[in-house]
């Protein structure tokens, strides 16, 4: 997750320093030395962020606001320092700060879906997946996102509904793959769901879908490939939240082998 938001932050800064010709022709227009001012704020606020060093951020964002008011990559960065150091308020204000100056911003959207999500508050976390859903049709992760919250209230149909949607948008998303497959192994499925984590697998070697492969063959006393299945999770993530299971899974398989001969 943190890879995630400093790669898009490394994409802001180059987006802002490329529209500056545009800030100076088309808006309210500083005088040079804020111009210069606010810039060179930005700059090292960013820097300190990538490096980070929230507490060192948030006082030259706050800065560079105050310098211009309207610049929204300063409001998203500022808000991504707030999450850093666990001030989820402070950062959703400043989300919101960067949308009202730029609306499309849809990780601004997404971002504030996944504080409510984690906040166990579904209800906010959707209304604003949706919202970045209208702003930007072509993300695959907001589908992901809403598929999560009908998966987890076993409104399945829905679910599927965004599940396939992210699809749509990216055919090589494999957490959509991965999310059908759940849905068609507790529907009965059997079939499909082999299909969907082998899809997930095929995309993206996920380890979830992985585990749950060796899962699908042992319940139907495939044990063989159950058994390449749980070797082979345990080998991608020796130390993953179903490595001890696997390990498990696999000395049960190895006993049913010994009591065979």
């Amino acid at each position: 997750m943190q890879k995630n938001k400093l790669s898009f932050t490394t994409t802001i800064v180059s987006i802002a320093l490329l529209s500056l010709f545009f800030f100076i022709n088309c808006g309210p227009k500083p005088k040079g030395e804020e111009l210069e001012k606010y810039l060179s704020y930005y700059t090292e606020a960013h820097q300190y962020m990538q490096n980070n060093e929230p507490s060192k951020a948030i006082p030259l964002y706050k800065k560079t606001i105050e310098k211009r008011y309207n610049f929204s990559p300063a409001y998203h960065e500022l808000a991504v320092c707030y999450q850093q150091i666990g001030n989820d308020s402070a950062a959703i204000a400043n989300f919101e700060g960067a949308i009202v100056f730029n609306p499309r911003d849809v990780d601004a959207y997404q971002t504030i879906g996944n504080i409510y999500f984690m906040r166990k508050d579904y209800d906010k976390a959707q209304v604003w997946y949706e919202k970045g859903s209208e702003v930007d049709k072509l993300y695959p992760k907001t589908y992901q996102n809403m598929a999560t919250i009908a998966y987890m209230r076993k409104d399945y149909d829905i679910a599927k509904k965004y599940f396939d949607l992210a699809l749509a948008v990216d055919a090589t998303y494999p957490r959509a793959y991965y999310g059908l497959g759940l849905i068609a192994f507790i529907t009965g499925d059997t079939a499909e769901a082999e299909s969907k984590f082998l899809d997930a697998v095929r995309v993206g070697s996920m380890s979830e879908a992985i585990y749950m492969l060796g899962t699908l063959y042992y319940n139907q006393f495939k044990y063989d490939q159950a058994e390449t299945w749980f070797n082979r999770y345990v080998e991608q993530e020796p130390n993953g939240e179903w490595a001890e299971k696997s390990r498990n899974m696999l000395l049960i398989l190895k006993q049913n082998k010994s009591g065979q001969h």
